[in-house]
């Protein structure tokens, strides 16, 4: 061990060893050592921090960005979805207006309709006068959607409209003069009706004008009796000579 004698600036001298002294010398090295070594781990800490803000800035910005986007994706949609309110409303209007137009042309339709069954060919009479009355409630009646009223309008003039292009066979009992009797009829269309009594030997016709059944000579009779077996699907469609229109009327 070495000793030294060390200057104490006016007071006596101090003997120190030499290990006394490399721990004198060391001491503050070491402290600024540690304290370099805080320093940088302090640093890291704030570093490791501020990488950690930056990327969660990061990510709030991109949130941010993806909101606005979602934003203005949502004011379109709003926008167009009032639009749609819009259109919807100004339809609903429309067929508001339209019902209430609607509603008086098919009352005046189903007077026609009556109109045109009564002045008409007494054919399936009954059948097609209670097919007028049914339209007639259903029209009546406030919990009738106005659309179904209408299409049970049109298809009670289809039905009406295609008795036009057809023919038919069927039997009853009509009154020709003050007699009754069961015959055979022939609907052509709805231009003529035909009558045939069930023995063959007599026939006629309605007469529009006179709104009642008349006879025919006994010439018609071949006729007629043909036309009731094509009408009937007995016979094949031929040429026919019939009286129609005034002839009939004659």
């Amino acid at each position: 061990m070495h000793l030294f004698m060390l200057p104490a600036n006016g007071i006596a001298n101090e003997i120190v060893s030499g290990d006394e002294i490399v721990s004198r010398v060391e001491r503050p090295v070491e402290k600024a050592i540690a304290t370099r070594q805080d320093t940088q781990r302090e640093e890291e800490r704030w570093r490791a921090a501020r990488d950690k803000m930056l990327a969660r800035l990061e990510a709030l910005e991109l949130e941010n960005k993806h909101l606005q986007i979602r934003q203005e994706q949502l004011r379109t949609q709003v926008a167009a979805a009032r639009e749609r309110i819009t259109a919807k409303e100004t339809q609903m209007a429309d067929i508001d207006q339209i019902g209430s137009l609607i509603g008086p042309f098919i009352d005046e339709m189903i007077v026609q309709l009556r109109a045109s069954v009564d002045d008409s060919l007494p054919f399936l009479i009954n059948e097609r006068r209670a097919r007028v009355d049914r339209l007639t409630d259903l029209a009546a009646d406030p919990e009738v959607a106005v659309s179904e009223k209408f299409r049970k309008m049109m298809e009670a003039l289809m039905i009406e409209a295609e008795y036009g292009n057809t023919t038919e066979v069927y039997q009853a009992t009509i009154t020709v003069g003050e007699n009754a009797m069961l015959t055979n009829i022939f609907r052509l269309g709805r231009m003529s009706l035909f009558y045939q009594t069930l023995d063959q030997k007599n026939c006629g016709v309605y007469n529009m004008a006179a709104a009642d059944w008349q006879s025919l000579p006994r010439t018609f009779n071949q006729a007629i009796q043909t036309a009731i077996e094509i009408g009937a699907k007995r016979k094949p469609v031929e040429l026919l000579t019939l009286p129609l229109g005034r002839m009939a009327g004659r």
